[in-house]
């Protein structure tokens, strides 16, 4: 029984630590510098609404906008990438529903450019990556996203090789404290051999020490 109480202890408390870390690098990456210079700005998918973009995806839009114009405006010329497929109960693709979106608030059919596939995050990213360099080698990119979900997207960026800057488009709490910490898990998740490792470590100590 001290075996078992033990190790839910130790447990418990990397779940805390694992969430306190999830957090902080939440903040640095909402607090770290975006300098202007892309060639390329991928907003990552989200639920729609019928065909039209749900709140969490207008956001990332809105936010996307105001960063083109002011790319623009610094004397660089990106293109916006939209990516994201058709989920099981949504009437079209994401980045068709996103591209519309922003076409209809003035950004030029041609300086946008789709990934219709991807699924989730990990494969935005991947597939992401894949047309950018085919088109614009060593490119620069600019990711926007949700804030909850940005730690995630670096991760997912990084190991697709994207040379790419986060940037969140909201606050981290804008859609409550359950959408953060369910983003913690999913994040956990993503990383599952660090994750079952240290799982699996201390458990194996908790029975150690609770039977020593």
């Amino acid at each position: 029984m001290y075996a078992l109480l033990l190790t839910v202890a130790l447990l418990g408390g990397y779940v805390l630590l694992w969430l306190l870390g999830f957090l902080g690098c939440a903040l640095h990456q909402r607090r770290r510098p975006v300098p202007p210079g892309s060639d390329f700005l991928v907003v990552l998918g989200a639920a729609l609404d019928g065909c039209e973009p749900a709140p969490v995806l207008a956001a990332r839009l809105d936010v996307a906008l105001e960063r083109y114009a002011a790319e623009e405006a610094a004397g660089y010329r990106p293109l916006v990438l939209v990516t994201g497929g058709k989920g099981p109960h949504e009437e079209c693709t994401e980045a068709a529903a996103m591209a519309r979106y922003l076409i209809a608030r003035g950004v030029p059919e041609e300086r946008i450019r789709r990934e219709e596939q991807a699924v989730n995050t990990v494969e935005n990213l991947r597939l992401s990556a894949a047309l950018m360099a085919a088109e614009r080698p060593g490119y620069r990119c600019t990711v926007v996203t949700s804030g909850f979900h940005t730690v995630r997207s670096a991760l997912a960026a990084r190991a697709a090789g994207a040379p790419a800057r986060v940037l969140g488009a909201d606050g981290l709490l804008a859609y409550g404290p359950y959408q953060l910490l369910r983003e913690a898990v999913g994040t956990a998740l993503a990383l599952p051999r660090t994750t079952g490792t240290a799982l699996l470590l201390l458990a194996g100590t908790g029975v150690v020490l609770g039977l020593a």
